[in-house]
């Protein structure tokens, strides 16, 4: 019998200048450096960045109908509480950023890197994400009912009492994350890549009984 073709995940980085003019942040931002803009409780009915950096750039509490993120690289910035109808991401970059309680709609999302930073209750519903990386997050408690992670890579996240109803992790690998009181259907579970570890307590959540 031929077997099935091992999955290798490829992530693509953000394609951003060197050159980059220092730039103030608006509805619009391209091939700019961004930093330390307060935008706070800010309302739009849309946000395009294409790319840019935007460092230590505040967005807590905003309200946009959409999202548009090209190339783009977030470095500790303040997105707590944001809010959107949808996001498309194209090879973005989150790095260190606090994003708890984060509503970011129906996620569309094409090799997007999350590393560090806080994510805990943050929602992503319904979306679907191609060579997407989690590096050291915290979803605890987050809900991302519904989205397609097929072919993510999840490395040192906190996935614990995450809701993944009716999510797809096939050909996820969840390999040293913490897994414990993720709620999720066998069936999104089919074709994940675990450890030992983490297996025993996929068992546990599924009610499965190891004697």
């Amino acid at each position: 019998m031929k077997q099935a073709k091992k999955f290798v995940f490829s992530r693509k980085a953000a394609e951003i200048g060197e050159d980059l003019a220092a730039g103030e942040l608006s509805a619009r931002v391209v091939d700019q450096h961004v930093t330390g803009t307060d935008w706070r409780g800010r309302k739009e009915a849309a946000l395009w960045v294409e790319g840019s950096v935007l460092e230590r750039v505040c967005l807590a509490d905003c309200r946009f109908g959409s999202i548009v993120m090209k190339d783009v690289r977030l470095v500790g910035c303040e997105l707590a509480n944001l809010s959107t109808h949808g996001m498309t991401l194209t090879r973005v970059e989150f790095i260190d950023c606090r994003m708890t309680g984060m509503n970011g709609g129906e996620v569309v999302g094409l090799d997007v890197l999350i590393r560090e930073g806080d994510q805990r209750y943050m929602q992503m519903r319904a979306g679907r994400f191609k060579g997407a990386e989690f590096e050291d997050c915290n979803f605890e408690e987050a809900d991302f009912q519904g989205t397609d992670f097929s072919g993510s890579v999840f490395r040192r996240c906190n996935l614990r009492n995450v809701e993944m109803g009716a999510a797809r992790l096939f050909d996820a690998d969840l390999r040293g994350s913490a897994l414990e009181g993720m709620h999720i259907a066998t069936e999104g579970l089919r074709g994940a890549v675990v450890d030992a570890g983490q297996a025993m307590t996929l068992a546990l959540l599924l009610g499965v009984r190891i004697e």
